[in-house]
């Protein structure tokens, strides 16, 4: 069992950073923030303000038109493949995300020597476990965590519960066009300069916000869903650093936050490749599947 507990700590705990990594701000709302950076960008293009679009390049553009341009060709492109390190590599991960409807997500990290893979799909999350796990779950290489199949007396969700509706809830978030849409809106924005990412040149941004703001601006979470994703990332602050580097097509090839929930306090960076031709993320076949809950309700209780 504790090779199970790890598996499901490492892959909770990357999802967080990837997650709240990429949730970004403004007074503008989720969706509402990227439709505006739209609108924006596309008015810019139309006045020769452009990104990649005939108009100026990247890095003549004053820091908010960039970051709207390129949440216009990051909603376009609607996929990409992810490379996620922690400061000093010390944690590793890839794989690939389409935030277009229905959204999908799928990782495998390695941290501190152990390797966890997930998979998010609509509001379902998956974790991958090793062959020694698996033995004892009659060969089954998945488990899945499903909110609504965990909950238990009087609406109490059961361990595992928990942590499959923070996971879904922050895919809904896990989107670069509303990310920079948000903080171009409501950031306090500053301009880096010319940098290198992977070889090529890009230009790099920063914007500041309170927590607070960022939550405020993601769309489609209730009331409780925000509280929850507030006090998650208050454990390292009040505030959110989010840094982007963004190239003269106007992608964004590269983000960092200071701020990813998860009380570490290192800075976690994300590259992006490939946009728009991102695999589509399948589900694990059937066979090779345990249910958590029916996991949990046979044995009481993981943590024990």
């Amino acid at each position: 069992m504790r090779t199970l507990r790890i598996a499901t700590a490492v892959a909770v705990s990357a999802l967080l950073v990837g997650g709240l990594s990429a949730c970004s701000s403004s007074k503008t709302t989720g969706q509402d923030a990227t439709s505006s950076a739209s609108s924006s960008a596309s008015s810019s293009a139309a006045t020769g303000g452009g990104a990649g679009a005939g108009g100026k390049q990247a890095a003549d553009l004053g820091p908010k038109a960039a970051l709207l341009a390129s949440a216009a060709v990051m909603e376009k492109a609607g996929s990409a493949k992810l490379v996620l390190t922690g400061t000093g590599d010390t944690e590793t991960g890839s794989g690939s995300y389409s935030w277009k409807a229905p959204a999908a997500f799928e990782l495998t990290t390695k941290t501190d020597g152990q390797t966890a893979k997930m998979l998010l799909t609509g509001d379902v999350m998956y974790i991958g476990v090793d062959d020694e796990t698996a033995a004892t779950f009659g060969g089954k290489h998945w488990l899945k965590l499903d909110p609504k199949a965990t909950a238990g007396a009087g609406g109490k969700a059961l361990p595992g519960g928990e942590d499959a509706g923070s996971m879904t809830t922050m895919l809904q978030t896990f989107n670069p066009a509303v990310q920079l849409a948000a903080n171009a809106q409501g950031g306090k924005l500053s301009k880096v300069g010319a940098e290198k990412v992977g070889g090529a040149d890009a230009v790099h941004y920063r914007s500041e916000l309170p927590v607070d703001a960022l939550v405020g601006a993601m769309a489609n979470l209730s009331a409780d869903q925000k509280k929850q994703v507030i006090d998650t990332l208050k454990k390292d602050g009040s505030s959110v650093t989010s840094d982007f580097w963004i190239n003269a097509k106007g992608e964004l090839v590269q983000q960092q936050s200071n701020n990813v929930g998860n009380g570490s306090k290192e800075a976690v960076t994300i590259r992006y490749s490939d946009l728009g031709s991102a695999a589509s993320v399948k589900t694990p076949a059937a066979s090779d599947v345990l249910d958590f809950a029916d996991m949990l309700k046979g044995l009481g209780n993981i943590s024990g």
